[in-house]
């Protein structure tokens, strides 16, 4: 769903495709004669064509089937790249199928080519049919990468640049990965060029350009020669400038992009329409809109006269909207998105506003969602058209449904965390156009769209993963499902060595076995996609999480819109939208400023933090406040800078350390529908206790937890003491004793060293003892298991609950790896807390866990607790010391609570016996 710019294809396929048609001993006149054809095609095609058409019947006549097939390929090259006639190429590529018989290698080159051709041609049914079975053989003949490397390359690479196009982010990067461990011994600084740039463009599109610049600037110093294929090598460093508004050197690479175009002639055309676009955005910057629209409307101009690739005109046109919008000129705007959204489309050619293609009706899906996007944002301002607001909602709710359908294909998570981050502007925007219909006519079914836009970006990744594993796939064979879950361990399994490794200090960029790995992982996924069940988000969630709610329970649901901040209350009868009096501007500065309070650990009593909470709770809180007179049990769905801050620390003035933990017991959701589904029943029979506390060491464990670099935690092994269960310290506390031990228990507590990682949300670990290197418990590995049968897990270790935020999902923290394991209810940490006053916190609350407390409010009476506890005699009165626990997920009781039968047994006798003596008594003064 991000707009991108490739070097076109046809670029690569001029230094790739050409030496790679030839095999070896075979009759030497058609090979001298195919030889000599590649040598001449790009100066010479015609005359190319036939050279090979005399090979080609010299190869007939000597009865040699692969030889001619061979030959095919190369004529389908020369009218590929030469002269732009896909079908023809497309048509020879096939003739070559028609012979027999074929060694696998020649039958891979002609699926492999036959996909590129038909991904050239936009037909992705196509495409895929024949890289499917391109792929097939690559894994049943292994031997292929090893008898044609440089072809098998080439696949990957044209692969690679596929699933870029349409935002499959994770599986681009491997096939560019696996290209360069195939060229790893036969790289020459033409190819690595190619590599490096292909990489940048990655980089660029997954919002890393600093790296992209690195890699672009790269291939321009293994690239020197002053051709064509230069000129394209300084566009891609051209606009990753222009991503970075470093102006400063753009026209100067401009103009020798220029002179690159000017030798190349009639071939430079479409490239000098790209340089004219890049210019176009160089001027927009600038604030010269008048010399910016001549550029692009030259560019569009050019565009229509090459009949080029679609794209080009639909980044003129997308430009064109731009800058009409900028101008104050929204009907231009319009008419030039709704021609981008047509160029976008294989069918759709409507220019009534009102008409949107059907969401599998894409070019390309990225650019359809951006220039649906683009006019669901200008309707938003067109007032001046009847029903804008129903118009825009209508084109973000068709986006939305294409954006569901691209993300169904993505066997990576990471890339549908980062899709998910991209999509967040537009669901916020989406928030704000449904509001505003809100605001105009407040019914149930505005009301319903409302809340459905807010909840649409909300865990939405979350959620598929629970979908999964409640309800994995429909009528699949089982043995697909099986190779699903053997491609999942091996991911895991190569993920963790490769992160070990790296942590050992033997940095390994790109690991063989992770990326074929990622590869098998994908090839299963992707066969059991027509067996999936995952469901969007019902449009009207309302009505079962009201039904859910008692009246002294409230959900309250934050969500950003472009300018403001809305806030959701459901109550069991009710609902509130409010617009709070807060700018984004002010909510990320108090957010920052409390949490910078709260995670510090303060000298005695110099908490300064008083201020910034009360102002946090009079925005937040304060204008609905008496709506939540008689509440005592919030569920908090938060967003943006809200995930850093614990509202229990938020302060209402009234007095000194009031906070809002006094008033009401707390549970952090990630998003409407996990609250809907997750609350449940008092469970039957205490839950199996499981504790391990891997740090709380002896004298003779102490060397060997420090030599790898982890101190003790002194107090650990008390936290779960109250407790009954199996309670593992030190060296009894490995990985594979809880492992093994798991599945037997409903109750987790862990005391021990996290580590939260910012860049791959998989590599959070949980430590246990480290008898060796494997004794980190990584996220990735929680995916394989399932945690459904688990009550509550308690991560009491540092910044458990902390991790990677990404928009729409959160913290990607190890407690919400739990959480996609399955586990309904996770105690997080926000911060590294004191040793001392946690081990105190934890055994209060397993106290009023063991006496049947739900688990939000069996928190809040710990709490509680601790701080009278303080006011008498202790100085850990400051929120560092208590509010680090955090719950997440549902808050049902861990416990059933404490038996009634015995009151229940005494009511029912004396019942019975005052009846019967009732009835004596009425018998005998009857009979008298």
């Amino acid at each position: 769903m991000i707009r991108h710019s490739f070097l076109p294809l046809r670029a690569w396929l001029l230094l790739l495709l050409a030496p790679l048609g030839m095999l070896p001993a075979l009759a030497q006149s058609a090979e001298a004669l195919q030889r000599e054809g590649n040598a001449i095609y790009r100066t010479g095609p015609a005359k190319a064509l036939r050279l090979f058409g005399q090979a080609r019947q010299l190869a007939l006549r000597h009865k040699q089937p692969d030889r001619v097939a061979n030959i095919l390929v190369d004529e389908a090259t020369v009218y590929n790249v030469m002269y732009d006639n896909y079908p023809q190429a497309t048509t020879i590529c096939r003739a070559g199928l028609q012979l027999s018989p074929l060694a696998d290698s020649t039958r891979f080159k002609l699926w492999a080519s036959l996909g590129e051709l038909y991904h050239l041609r936009n037909r992705p049914d196509s495409l895929n049919w024949f890289w499917q079975r391109a792929n097939a053989l690559l894994t049943a003949r292994h031997a292929l990468e090893r008898e044609t490397p440089a072809y098998v390359a080439v696949f990957w690479s044209n692969q690679g640049m596929a699933y870029l196009e349409q935002g499959d982010y994770r599986r681009a990067e491997t096939c560019f990965q696996k290209r360069l461990l195939l060229l790893a011994n036969q790289n020459t600084l033409t190819r690595q060029a190619i590599a490096e740039n292909q990489f940048a463009y990655f980089y660029l599109q997954t919002n890393q350009p600093a790296l992209a610049d690195s890699l672009f600037r790269a291939s321009l110093q293994h690239y020197t020669a002053p051709d064509l294929t230069r000129g394209w090598l300084l566009l891609g460093l051209i606009e990753c400038r222009l991503h970075q508004k470093r102006t400063d050197s753009v026209l100067l690479f401009v103009r020798e992009a220029r002179q690159c175009v000017r030798r190349a002639g009639a071939d430079g055309a479409e490239l000098a329409a790209y340089l004219n676009q890049s210019l176009g955005k160089y001027r927009e910057q600038k604030n010269q809109l008048v010399e910016a629209e001549g550029l692009f409307a030259r560019s569009l101009v050019m565009s229509q006269r090459l009949a080029a690739s679609y794209r080009l005109q639909w980044r003129g046109l997308m430009a064109m909207s731009r800058i009409a919008r900028q101008q104050n000129d929204l009907p231009g705007a319009l008419a030039f998105a709704q021609r981008a959204i047509q160029q976008a489309s294989i069918r759709f050619q409507s220019a009534d506003l009102s008409q949107n293609p059907a969401p599998g009706d894409f070019l390309n899906g990225p650019d359809l969602f951006e220039s649906l996007c683009q006019k669901a944002r200008l309707l938003r301002s067109a007032r001046e058209i009847p029903n804008h607001l129903r118009l825009a909602d209508q084109t973000f709710e068709r986006a939305f449904a294409l954006s569901d359908l691209l993300q169904g294909s993505y066997s990576s998570e990471l890339t549908k965390l980062f899709v998910q981050e991209k999509l967040r502007p537009a669901y916020r925007e989406a928030v704000a156009v449904a509001y505003a219909r809100y605001r105009q006519q407040p019914d149930p079914a505005t009301l319903a769209t409302l809340l459905h836009r807010q909840e649409q970006g909300n865990a939405s990744v979350l959620h598929e993963l629970l979908q999964t594993l409640q309800k994995p796939y429909a009528n699949a064979p089982p043995h697909l499902i099986e190779a699903l879950q053997q491609a999942k361990s091996r991911l895991s399994e190569a993920k963790t060595v490769w992160v070990e490794r790296n942590q050992a200090g033997i940095p390994q960029s790109i690991d063989p076995d992770l990326v074929n790995a990622e590869l098998a992982w994908s090839r299963a996924y992707q066969k059991l996609q027509p067996y999936s069940r995952h469901l969007p988000t019902q449009p009207n969630e309302l009505k079962h999480l009201q039904s859910r709610l008692d009246r002294q329970t409230a959900f309250l649901q934050y969500s950003l819109t472009p300018d403001s901040l809305l806030l959701t209350v459901v109550k069991a009868n009710t609902v509130r939208v409010q617009l709070l009096p807060i700018s984004g501007a002010d909510l990320n500065r108090l957010s920052v400023l409390l949490r910078r309070e709260a995670y510090r650990n303060p000298d005695p009593f110099q908490y300064a933090g008083q201020a910034t909470a009360r102002a946090l709770f009079e925005r937040l809180l304060g204008p609905v406040w008496t709506d939540l007179q008689g509440i005592t049990r919030l569920m908090i769905v938060r967003d943006g800078p809200l995930h850093y801050v614990p509202f229990e620390v938020l302060e209402t003035g009234l007095r000194p350390d009031d906070y809002l933990l006094r008033y009401a017991a707390i549970t952090y959701a990630y998003a409407m529908n996990r609250v809907a589904e997750g609350q449940g029943s008092r469970p039957d029979g205490n839950p199996s206790v499981l504790s391990m506390a891997p740090f709380a060491v002896t004298k003779t464990a102490l060397a060997t937890v420090r030599q790898w670099g982890y101190e003790p935690l002194a107090g650990s092994d008390v936290e779960a003491e109250v407790l009954s269960g199996t309670h593992s310290t030190a060296n009894n506390a490995s990985k594979s004793t809880f492992l093994a031990l798991l599945p037997q228990h409903q109750l987790l507590h862990l005391a021990t060293h996290a580590e939260a990682s910012d860049t791959d949300p998989g590599n959070s670990n949980i430590a246990f003892f480290p008898a060796d290197s494997s004794h980190r418990l990584y996220a990735h590995e929680l995916d394989l298991l399932d945690l459904r049968h688990i009550r509550l897990a308690v991560l009491s270790a540092c910044r458990t609950g902390s991790g990677q935020f990404h928009e729409g999902e959160g913290l990607l923290s190890l407690s919400r790896a739990f959480a996609s394991a399955g586990c309904p209810q996770v105690i997080t940490s926000l911060w590294n807390a004191n040793d001392g006053t946690t081990a105190t916190l934890t055994r209060l609350f397993y106290e009023e866990l063991r006496r049947g407390q739900p688990t939000d409010v069996a928190l809040q009476q710990a709490k509680l607790r601790f701080l009278m506890m303080q006011a008498t005699a202790g100085a850990f009165t400051p929120p560092h010391f208590w509010a680090h626990l955090i719950l997440m997920g549902n808050h049902q009781p861990v416990y059933p609570g404490p038996s009634g039968w015995p009151w229940g047994w005494l009511g029912m006798g004396i019942t019975v016996f005052l009846g019967f003596t009732t009835y004596i008594l009425y018998r005998y003064y009857r009979l008298r």
